[in-house]
């Protein structure tokens, strides 16, 4: 038997300010994350459920630029 339970939440004046900042700053989190993954995919031009090994994010010389070449 699964039971549910439903809560109304009645925040004071300075809860619900606090609560609207998070929220802001969770949907300017939120929507800067979207625009680098569409970024990257405009970028790439693979599935974004995907990450080939041919394709890299940092360019590879960045990457190794500190170890001496063998």
């Amino acid at each position: 038997m699964l039971l549910k339970y439903k809560y109304k939440l009645k925040p004071q004046k300075s809860q619900t300010v606090i609560i609207a900042n998070w929220l802001e700053l969770a949907r300017k989190q939120y929507n800067y994350r979207l625009a680098q993954r569409m970024n990257w995919f405009e970028a790439t031009r693979t599935p974004v459920n995907a990450c080939p090994l041919n394709v890299s994010v940092v360019p590879v010389e960045k990457i190794y630029h500190a170890y001496p070449r063998v």
